[in-house]
C-alpha cells in the first residue's frame, strides 16, 4: 500500500542515503561505493547513511545545493535503488534492527531473506530480487512500528508466527509479494481497528 509508504524511515532502516553528486566517496571499507542510479536528469549515488557525516548530511538536515548534496529519500529513489541492487549492508542493517542487537539472530534473519550460500557470494551488492525482499522486510517493519507503537512490539510481531499468515512470521511471509500484501492487510487492520 504505497499511500502509507514512509520512504525516509525505510531508507534509514536499510542504512542507505542518496547523494546528488556522482563523485561521492568510496565506502568505509575502501571499496568503491559505486551504486549509481539515475532519476530523470539527476544522477544519484547510494551510500551508507553514516557516510553522510562526511558531508554534514544529518537525518534532520534539508538537502543543500552543491556537490554532494543529500537527496531526501522517496519511493521512486528506493524503487530505482532496488532495481539496481542494494548494497549488501542494507540487508545487514535491516536484520540487526529486527534482531535488536542479537548478532546470531541477525545472521539467521539475513539467511531467511537471502540463503546462506548465496549471501556468502554477495560481497558488496544484492541482486534486484534480493534487494526487493530486503525492501519488503524493511517496509513491513516500518509499518509494524507505526501500527503497534513501539520498536519492541514491531520486532516481536515481525519474528513471531501468526495464524493469519498460516503460521508463518511476517519475515517469512515477505518472501513473496502476496505474503507481503497479506501482512500489510493484517497491519492495516491492527493500525485502524478493522476486523481481520
Amino acid at each position: 500500500m504505497l499511500t502509507n509508504y514512509d520512504a525516509k524511515a525505510v531508507a534509514a532502516l536499510m542504512g542507505i542515503a542518496f547523494l546528488l553528486d556522482a563523485e561521492a566517496p568510496r565506502d568505509a571499507t575502501g571499496g568503491d561505493a559505486d551504486f549509481v542510479i539515475r532519476l530523470g536528469d539527476a544522477t544519484l549515488r547510494i551510500v551508507e547513511g553514516r557516510t553522510l557525516a562526511a558531508f554534514g548530511g544529518g537525518r534532520e538536515r534539508k538537502p543543500r545545493p552543491g556537490p554532494h548534496s543529500v537527496s531526501l529519500p522517496s519511493a521512486a529513489l528506493i524503487e530505482k535503488a532496488v532495481e539496481r541492487g542494494l548494497p549488501r549492508q542494507a540487508l545487514r542493517h535491516v536484520a540487526e534492527s529486527l534482531a535488536g542487537g542479537d548478532k546470531a539472530h541477525a545472521t539467521s534473519l539475513e539467511w531467511g531473506v537471502v540463503p546462506k550460500t548465496t549471501l556468502e557470494r554477495r560481497a558488496t551488492q544484492l541482486s534486484p530480487q534480493e534487494s526487493e525482499r530486503t525492501e519488503r522486510v524493511a517496509r513491513l517493519f516500518v509499518h509494524a512500528r507505526r501500527a503497534l507503537g513501539t520498536e519492541a512490539e514491531a520486532r516481536d510481531f515481525m519474528t513471531t508466527p501468526h495464524p493469519a499468515l498460516d503460521g508463518r512470521s511476517p519475515v517469512d511471509a515477505a518472501r513473496s509479494d502476496l505474503g507481503t500484501r497479506r501482512t500489510e492487510q493484517l497491519l492495516n487492520a491492527l493500525e485502524y481497528g478493522l476486523a481481520l
